[in-house]
């Protein structure tokens, strides 16, 4: 359940729900520079499925298309029928909504400010997500996000020594550094902390990058020795750039990976009467939780 992760210590995933081409371009790609765990969903029928497993997630929705404004408010407040939605904070994108309709989100909804307004240009709304992000604690403790690779046979990291060039295993990796295991050969080898790698490269799918990388700690584990890596300065920012890049490509694969047998989202949300009994009853007080208010649906 949600109340029994440490958000703190972990932070919130990120969820960008039917995202306009701006949007991907400008604001996520500008959030992940900023380190934020940012996902994309392109298809509501998806979308139940990764915030199921993801409670306490913050998720954007760009309400302009796919559904028709009023389904899409059924569809947020069909989220009052399952404890692990009610627990994801909900905002709304969009540059058609009609003030009245703006009237009945905002009335119905839990959170202060909920509606975008997309006709305000990138930057502001940039501006507007980041403060949304930091209220919530977005980024927890971490840093810097980091992918783990241990089966990904396609990332892997080169080292010159000597005469010879070693494998060395990617264990994880973020845009700062990573954790590599040795090969036996390099067992005997006496490193300590701040020992500088040069002549490094990194490969990363069909893309290769020279780098030079500083032991930040040497550990005994079950897998073999790891040494903790970190990228020196002088890293230009395009190879920062490739890194974080794969870095988002694998977290999105993993998190596309684990809903591949989930049911598709089959209900009819342009059906439901949540949006007509809201704007009917906009006038009255805010209630504290929508679902209580209205007539019952079974959700599948």
């Amino acid at each position: 359940m949600a109340d029994q992760i440490d958000f703190n210590l972990y932070g919130r995933k990120i969820f960008f729900l039917n995202p306009a081409y701006s949007i991907k371009k400008d604001i996520i790609s500008s959030l992940r520079k900023k380190e934020y765990e940012v996902y994309i969903i392109e298809n509501y029928r998806d979308a139940k499925n990764f915030l199921r497993q993801n409670p306490g997630s913050i998720l954007f929705i760009n309400i302009d298309a796919q559904l028709s404004i009023p389904a899409w408010f059924n569809f947020l407040r069909s989220f009052d029928k399952e404890e692990c939605l009610k627990s994801i904070q909900s905002f709304v994108i969009s540059e058609r909504i009609k003030p009245t309709e703006e009237e009945v989100f905002s009335k119905f909804s839990t959170l202060e400010n909920s509606i975008i307004n997309f006709s305000d240009g990138t930057e502001r709304i940039l501006k507007r997500i980041t403060t949304i992000l930091e209220e919530a604690n977005a980024k927890g403790r971490r840093q810097y996000i980091r992918a783990n690779l241990i089966h990904d046979k396609d990332a892997a990291l080169f080292w010159n020594h000597g005469s010879k060039m070693h494998l060395l295993k990617l264990f994880d990796l973020s845009s700062v550094g990573m954790a590599v295991k040795i090969p036996a050969a390099l067992e005997n080898l006496i490193i300590a902390k701040n020992y500088i790698l040069q002549d490094v490269t990194l490969r990363l799918g069909t893309k290769q990058m020279v780098a030079e990388a500083v032991v930040f700690a040497v550990k005994k584990t079950e897998h073999g020795t790891m040494w903790v890596l970190l990228l020196t300065p002088k890293t230009s920012m395009p190879v920062k750039e490739e890194i974080r890049q794969y870095v988002f490509k694998t977290i999105e694969n993993k998190m596309l990976f684990s809903i591949n047998d989930s049911r598709k989202d089959d209900t009819d949300y342009a059906q439901m009467d949540y949006f007509n009994f809201a704007a009917k009853n906009k006038s009255k007080s805010k209630p504290s939780t929508f679902a209580n208010q209205t007539p019952g649906h079974n959700f599948s």
